[in-house]
C-alpha cells in the first residue's frame, strides 16, 4: 500500500476531531429542531449579523447536535479513484472518531429519526444538504433527483414527501436549485441526451411557460441561472398543490415550503423568496404574472 493512501485516514480523523460533537440535554436538543429554515441560510449567507448574535448562534449550536462530520475540502486521494476499500477504510475512520467524540451517538440514532426539515434537491455531488446546512445525521430528511424537479406524476417523489409530512412531520419543506446545474443547462438547449429526455421534459415545459422573459435575457449564464430558480419556484408549487399538503394544512398541520438555491461558487444558499404555508399562500403564488419574476433582473 502506498504511503499516499494510507495518509487518508489520519486526514479524516483529524477533520473530525477539529468538529464539536459533544452530547446535549434532551430540551435543547428539541429547541434547536424549532429554529426555523430562514436562520440556518442567514447562518450561512452573506447576511451580517451582530457580533452578539453569532456567539450566541454558534454557542447555542454547538450545544445542541454534533456537527455534519464532513471532510473538508477534496480527500487527499482524490484522483486516485473511490474503490471499495478506500470507502469502507474512510467510512471506519469517520465512525471511530465520531464514537470517540460522542460514544451514544449511532445508539441514539438508531432508536429513530425526528428530522425536522425535508429537503428536496439536485442528485449532484457538489451539494450536500448536510454539510451545507452544518447538520447532524438524523437531522435531514432527504430526496434528491436530477435538477430538483417534482411532479405530480413523480410516485417516488411524493411517496417520501408524504412519510415526511405525514410520518415523520417535518416543519420545513426546502426545495433546493442550484446554479450550474447540468439538468437545467440541458434543458434550455435542443440536443437530445436519450432516457433522460422524459425527464428534462418537465423543465422545458416550465422553460416554455416563462419564455418572453427567458429570451430577453441575452447573457446564457445568466439565463440559466435564471432558469434553475423558476424552475425551483415550480417544484415549490407542486409541492403546495399536493394533495398531501393540502391535507396537512387543513388538520391545522404547521408545515411551510420555501425555495433556496445553492451557489457552488461560494457555497452560500440563498433565498428565493417562495414561502408557502398555507392555502391562501400558495393562491397568492400562483397569481404572480411570469413578467413579474424577472422584472428586477437584469437583462
Amino acid at each position: 500500500m502506498s504511503s499516499n493512501k494510507i495518509a487518508i485516514v489520519p486526514d479524516i480523523v483529524g477533520q473530525v476531531e477539529n468538529l464539536a460533537i459533544i452530547d446535549a440535554p434532551k430540551e435543547e436538543h428539541n429547541h434547536h429542531h424549532q429554529h426555523h429554515i430562514h436562520r440556518l441560510i442567514r447562518k450561512y449567507s452573506n447576511e451580517k449579523d451582530s457580533d452578539e448574535d453569532n456567539i450566541s448562534d454558534d454557542d447555542h449550536d454547538d450545544a445542541c447536535c454534533p456537527r455534519s462530520p464532513v471532510t473538508f475540502g477534496p480527500s487527499p486521494a482524490v484522483e486516485k479513484g473511490h474503490g471499495l476499500s478506500r470507502l469502507l477504510r474512510n467510512n471506519k475512520a469517520w465512525s471511530k472518531a465520531i464514537r470517540e467524540r460522542q460514544p451514544d451517538f449511532f445508539e441514539k440514532c438508531s432508536q429513530g429519526q425526528q428530522p425536522k426539515v425535508f429537503w428536496i434537491g439536485c442528485s449532484d455531488s457538489r451539494v450536500p444538504e448536510n454539510e451545507l446546512l452544518q447538520l447532524a445525521p438524523g437531522e435531514v430528511f432527504t430526496h434528491r433527483n436530477i435538477a430538483n424537479v417534482v411532479v405530480s406524476t413523480d410516485l417516488n417523489c411524493l411517496s417520501v414527501l408524504q412519510y415526511a409530512v405525514d410520518v415523520l412531520k417535518v416543519e420545513h419543506v426546502v426545495v433546493c436549485g442550484h446554479y450550474g446545474c447540468g439538468g437545467v443547462a440541458a434543458a434550455l438547449g435542443d440536443q437530445s441526451y436519450g432516457l433522460i429526455d422524459h425527464w428534462l421534459g418537465n423543465i422545458k415545459e416550465v422553460k416554455q411557460q416563462h419564455r418572453e422573459g427567458l429570451d430577453a435575457i441575452k447573457d446564457t449564464e445568466e439565463k440559466c441561472r435564471a432558469l434553475v430558480e423558476i424552475n425551483a419556484r415550480n417544484s415549490v408549487l407542486t409541492v403546495a398543490k399536493s394533495p398531501i399538503m393540502r391535507a396537512a394544512w387543513e388538520r391545522g398541520q404547521q408545515v411551510e415550503i420555501s425555495g433556496v438555491v445553492y451557489d457552488i461558487q461560494t457555497g452560500l444558499l440563498s433565498e428565493l423568496g417562495y414561502h408557502v404555508k398555507s392555502e391562501a399562500d400558495l393562491n397568492a403564488h400562483l397569481k404572480v404574472q411570469s413578467k413579474d419574476l424577472f422584472a428586477n433582473r437584469a437583462k
